[in-house]
């Protein structure tokens, strides 16, 4: 079993969360607003509950990504190889981004015949995603182009109607930041080439980026990096502080929850809610990134978790132009009541979505390896031939 999998619950969260911001794409696209509902049964807000939480899930994504990418760097130390580092992350995110874009490209097709509507920002109001009007809309070459080098809300808007893209350019930047950084300190440099001058140089263009990125993006960056304070953390924790923890972390992550959705209490305390979960998060991580093994790693739920973890990434890449399809052609500004009737097309609904996610694993992000270790062997096939 890989390396990263040994770490089931965080696995597990990271699948839930891949989850979480599909199933609140889905149910804004679907399904009545609460404040329509009125006041709903204890398995109504239940659900709105749960399907609510998409963005604070992408908070969590970036606490899960400094401690699975940044420790891989902290880890390789000296041994460090940036072509190396950058061929995984570049494989990684192009794999699957390449036919999701594509995917968008054609749903985009379809929308712009079918329901132009969507495509001059008539349901942002509705689902909260998506163009705001027209001028926003874009699937032209340059905002492909873009898209592919991560430069979407940096020079280019996300392409097409797939509106997660946005945290895309995040990632990247981060991934290309952090060794940039872990150079400048001197983590992540042999020592024959540790001078000063190097480093300097290194730790000045780490400082452009940042000052070259949008705010936004400059902000979270500190929300990635508490992933780092959870790899430090490994195996340094007794079992009482780790039960302390955990017990302090699910009260806290799930109070930056409750403040996260709560508007007034943001605008009387002036506090960012962002940080704040990735915060708490982060203290809910270092707990359960110190928990033992399970003793049988074949049970179901070790199973279960590292099925989600696995596709998360083809799942939130693929999910949004379909649930955008699903929105408009199936329901428009006439969205379902919760009922069993309501709850079913949404079940019904969402296991689709996770299917094409699985499919798109399947076709393309299992290959991740094989893409790898064919385009690493590229210059010796070029000097065979030559």
């Amino acid at each position: 079993m890989n390396t990263e999998h040994k770490f089931v619950w965080l696995d597990f969260v990271r699948g839930l969360s891949a989850i979480a911001v599909c199933a609140g794409h889905l149910r804004a696209a679907t399904i009545v607003d609460y404040a329509e509902l009125g006041r709903g049964n204890l398995l109504q807000q239940a659900f709105y509950v749960a399907t609510g939480l998409g963005h604070q899930s992408v908070m969590v994504f970036f606490v899960l990504s400094g401690f699975f990418v940044g420790g891989s760097v902290l880890r390789s130390g000296e041994n460090f190889n940036g072509g190396r580092y950058a061929l995984a992350r570049l494989s990684r995110l192009w794999v699957v981004l390449l036919p999701a874009l594509l995917l968008t490209a054609v749903v985009g097709q379809v929308l712009a015949s079918m329901a132009p509507e969507v495509l001059s920002g008539g349901y942002k109001p509705i689902w909260n995603s998506g163009p705001v009007d027209a001028t926003e809309y874009s699937s032209s070459w340059r905002t492909l182009l873009g898209n592919l080098l991560f430069l979407q809300t940096i020079l280019t808007p996300v392409f097409g109607i797939n509106g997660p893209l946005w945290s895309l350019a995040n990632e990247f930047w981060y991934y290309v930041l952090f060794p940039l950084c872990s150079i400048a300190i001197g983590w992540s440099v042999r020592r024959e080439a540790a001078t000063i001058v190097p480093r300097v140089l290194t730790g000045a263009l780490a400082i452009a980026i940042l000052y070259w990125l949008p705010k936004d993006i400059r902000d979270a960056y500190s929300i990635w990096l508490m992933g780092l304070v959870v790899y430090f953390s490994r195996g340094r924790l007794s079992p009482t502080v780790r039960r302390i923890v955990m017990v302090v972390g699910l009260v806290a992550f799930a109070a930056s929850l409750g403040y996260s959705k709560s508007d007034t209490l943001q605008e009387r305390l002036g506090w960012p809610s962002d940080p704040i979960i990735g915060l708490c998060f982060c203290v809910l991580c270092v707990a359960l990134a110190n928990l033992p093994m399970p003793k049988n790693m074949n049970s179901m739920f070790v199973k279960l978790s590292h099925g989600m973890s696995t596709f998360s990434y083809s799942l939130y890449l693929s999910h949004f132009p379909l649930v955008a399809l699903i929105g408009a052609l199936g329901y428009g500004t006439t969205r379902l009541r919760p009922d069993v009737f309501g709850l079913l097309q949404f079940t019904g609904w969402l296991a689709l979505l996770l299917a094409v996610g699985g499919v798109f694993w399947w076709l393309f992000e299992r290959k991740t390896d094989e893409v790898r270790r064919f385009v690493a062997g590229l210059p010796k096939r070029y000097l065979r031939a030559s």
